[in-house]
């Protein structure tokens, strides 16, 4: 069986104060989450201080329409609480150098083309939403699906 998992991807990275707040938030909203009465369990790990990333646990209850509505107003209540803005799914993100940047989608052959995409480039795939390997979420772009929109990217 395979998770569930949710991307959140911020607008602005995190500072350590706010990810402890975000991490309690998300621990309360955890211990009661439920599918048809049935607890939830899951886990919400926060990463890079730019990245929320929630995955129910395979082996157990799969959330249901109504606990995956809970989960999506929770996290946008919990986001809203403390003044965080998510970007939608229009934005790619990777890394250059140490720094993780985001990126609307039309922008991506400007990028190619300028040298500051290549196929090298670390990019992080929230496409992984039935998939509970975090290893095939952030790659070099040669090896994601962004590499067939990138034709300036040299292989």
């Amino acid at each position: 069986m395979q998770s569930y998992t949710w991307f959140y991807s911020l607008a602005n990275a995190l500072s350590l104060e706010e990810e402890q707040a975000l991490a309690a938030d998300f621990e309360h909203f955890l211990a009661q989450w439920k599918s048809h009465g049935t607890p939830v369990e899951g886990l919400i790990k926060i990463r890079y201080g730019r990245f929320i990333i929630v995955q129910s646990n395979p082996a157990e209850a799969r959330p249901s329409g109504c606990s995956i509505d809970s989960l999506k107003k929770s996290v946008g209540t919990i986001l809203d609480k403390h003044g965080l803005k998510v970007l939608d799914a229009s934005y790619v993100y990777y890394r250059s150098g140490t720094e993780i940047n985001a990126v609307h989608f039309r922008e991506l052959n400007q990028l190619a083309a300028d040298g500051r995409l290549e196929a090298e480039t670390i990019v992080f795939d929230h496409s992984l939403a039935q998939s509970d390997d975090l290893s095939k979420w952030e790659l070099p772009l040669k090896q994601t699906w962004l590499k067939r929109y990138l034709p300036k990217v040299k292989q």
